[in-house]
């Protein structure tokens, strides 16, 4: 403490910190505290931290300085009572008109004490409300992003609003906008498409005219002509602005017929049995009969040392016709391959009166051959048979996989 601190005149209050506000006439804030704000400011209000010491009323003033230096000060009263680092609102300044803060630069705002001297001062940065709109991209989007799939030419395949598509040429987004630009403008959107499941990204810039009255914010489409630049899954799209995210949406790529494999499985089953009478009745009943009123092969349940031999069937159900299929049954004890066997077929037109045959396979029989010639159970243990699939068009693949416990 100095010496002419001793003789000091204590206020009897402190005020710590000093922001800003814009309000309506009626002093509700229409922006959080900060220190900057902008020339379509109707009513601008100082928010500080304070302490206070004292139960009375004080007299203040508040000096606004322009860039220009023009000054304007306001006073009020301010009953203080007893608080430590509380928040405080002090009377406002400004014009419904909007005119006040129309000079773009630093204003200098003053808190000044009953003998004018300064309590705590801070800038305040006006700026121009083009530079509001250029932080948000010029646009307010009012409508949430819809897609569709185009050829190159722009004609559409898969119209506005469609979620999902099955390889898709060229997908484009449209939304609607409202304008924050009194003139025509030309602006430049940054676009990121991710897929979600494998973080594969495709990113371009695209420029557009916006109009004064708003309307359709519409971007290009990004693909190629072979419909293979989607792989199936999940994507986002993400509308940015100068690193900053405008909006965002998404759609959905499903798998082709050709990418599935011309099928989708339903049913993967094992059947154990000691004669051939058993396998047919099998076939013909608890599985044809079941597929022919539309139902799925269900999974029976077997006991260990009871049966001598071993198939499984497979359930799929063809998405398009005529195409050669490759059906591979694996089979596995305690994670031993113990048998393989293969089935060429061929997809056929959905007919659900003769389903059964159609979209219905069995492998070859397996079983355990005695050294005697006789036929041996199966024994307990935890059996399973994948089914792998092959086409013209995709490599041998996993499609399904049953596992079985023999007790």
């Amino acid at each position: 403490m100095g010496l002419f601190d001793i003789f000091k005149k204590d206020r009897g209050y402190d005020i710590h910190s000093l922001e800003f506000c814009e309000v309506g006439k009626d002093g509700k804030r229409e922006t959080l505290p900060s220190l900057k704000l902008y020339t379509d400011s109707r009513y601008i209000m100082p928010v500080v931290k304070m302490t206070s010491r004292i139960d009375r009323t004080v007299k203040m003033k508040v000096r606004i300085t322009e860039p220009n230096s023009k000054v304007h000060v306001y006073d009020f009263d301010a009953p203080l009572t007893p608080a430590e680092n509380i928040s405080a609102q002090l009377p406002w300044w400004g014009s419904e008109k909007r005119d006040y803060f129309t000079t773009v630069g630093t204003w200098q705002f003053d808190v000044l004490d009953e003998d004018d001297q300064v309590v705590i001062g801070a800038p305040l940065e006006i700026a121009s409300l083009d530079s509001l709109w250029e932080e948000k991209g010029w646009i307010q989007l009012v409508s949430g992003f819809e897609f569709c799939n185009t050829h190159n030419d722009y004609t559409i395949i898969d119209h506005w609003g469609t979620r999902e598509f099955m390889e898709p040429e060229y997908i484009g987004m449209r939304c609607k906008y409202m304008s924050f630009s009194k003139v025509e403008r030309e602006v430049t959107y940054d676009v990121r498409i991710e897929n979600l499941a494998t973080g594969k990204v495709k990113a371009f810039s695209h420029t557009v005219t916006l109009k004064p009255q708003g309307g359709w914010l519409q971007m290009c489409g990004w693909g190629s002509d072979s419909g293979n630049s989607y792989d199936p899954g999940r994507y986002t799209y993400l509308l940015c602005y100068k690193g900053r995210q405008v909006g965002s949406g998404q759609f959905e790529v499903e798998k082709s017929p050709m990418q599935r494999g011309w099928i989708e499985p339903v049913a993967l089953v094992f059947y154990f049995y000691n004669d051939e009478k058993e396998m047919t009745d099998w076939v013909a009943y608890d599985c044809g009969l079941s597929l022919l009123e539309g139902g799925v092969a269900r999974q029976l349940q077997f006991r260990a040392n009871a049966c001598k031999y071993m198939i499984a069937g497979f359930q799929w159900r063809s998405l398009e016709a005529g195409h050669p299929l490759k059906l591979t049954f694996r089979f596995y004890l305690d994670g031993n391959l113990i048998y393989s066997c293969s089935r060429d077929r061929e997809t056929e037109p959905f007919d659900p009166q003769s389903l059964f045959y159609k979209d219905f396979e069995i492998s070859g029989t397996f079983w355990y051959e005695r050294s005697d010639g006789s036929v041996d159970t199966f024994r307990a243990g935890r059996y399973q048979v994948n089914l792998y699939l092959e086409t013209d068009e995709l490599h041998e693949h996993l499609v399904m996989q049953r596992t079985l416990e023999l007790r």
